[in-house]
């Protein structure tokens, strides 16, 4: 009753040898699945960390400490204000790319008012601080923008920015230095952010915007304030690669001395 190997191949019976090359290559293929898929999830789990303490995205009136959690992120955002002499409105698209982890550009344009149309603006930021690693998120970086704060001569900015999430409670700042390329003038902003995670991808808070005007040769040539400030509550909420942000404020402009109302809208794409 015995049957050879030979013998139940030739009546029929697969083979189930299997020859030592693949066999060692099977083995290896499994454990190098076995030893890459940790890697795998502790390299999402670090990048899901990340955009989690990079949340202060979506304070509308400060730059971010962080560079975008994608390689590419779009902004479209228009702005509306009133006061007790005149009403204005501003417009502006940005797109932003990570060339490499902590490096992003970003190129842009804006519009003030129908005067001057859109105008150019461009930067360059780098992340060197980062809150998995250090504790809290920390980035510098150098812009321009054609339509400066007191001229349309162009305007470049050095600035730094910092924030950190403290469990469901976020908070950011920035601090801009602007010099007008056209004349000897310039300007100093501040921007503060705090607001609250009510879900992961929802958060409520407030955000604070104040630029001050200075001239290294004569100071008060024009009437009304020489500064302008914008604060307000704000929300944002985001959906797979769509974060929107809405604030709600009050608004004093520079050169006057009226004030009121303002309301901002961003909306975020992340590829």
């Amino acid at each position: 009753m015995h049957q050879t190997k030979q013998q139940k191949q030739e009546r029929g019976f697969p083979s189930m040898s299997v020859s030592p090359v693949r066999g060692a290559a099977r083995l290896l293929a499994v454990g190098a699945g076995l030893m890459l898929a940790p890697a795998a999830l502790a390299q999402q789990a670090d990048a899901t960390e990340e955009n989690r303490a990079s949340m202060d995205r979506f304070f509308p009136l400060s730059e971010s400490a962080a560079t975008p959690p994608t390689y590419v992120r779009a902004e479209t955002a228009g702005q509306a204000t009133s006061s007790d002499a005149t009403q204005g409105y501003g417009i502006s698209q940005r797109l932003e790319f990570v060339v490499v982890r902590g490096l992003s550009l970003r190129v842009g344009a804006e519009m003030r008012n129908t005067t001057y149309g859109f105008t150019p603006s461009a930067q360059a930021k780098y992340q060197f601080l980062r809150q998995g690693e250090h504790g809290l998120n920390a980035s510098a970086g150098l812009r321009y923008k054609q339509q400066g704060f007191q001229s349309t001569g162009g305007e470049a900015e050095a600035f730094v920015s910092a924030g950190k999430r403290f469990g469901h409670v976020l908070a950011t700042a920035n601090f801009v230095v602007g010099r007008e390329l056209s004349n000897p003038e310039g300007d100093v902003e501040g921007h503060l952010g705090l607001g609250y995670l009510v879900m992961e991808n929802l958060v409520v808070g407030l955000n604070t915007r104040y630029q001050h005007e200075f001239e290294t040769e004569k100071a008060g040539r024009h009437p009304g304030r020489e500064f302008e400030l914008m604060t307000g509550g704000m929300v944002g909420y985001g959906f797979d690669i769509v974060e929107l942000s809405l604030l709600g404020g009050y608004y004093m402009p520079r050169a006057s001395n009226s004030s009121g109302p303002m309301a901002m809208l961003r909306l975020g794409l992340n590829f």
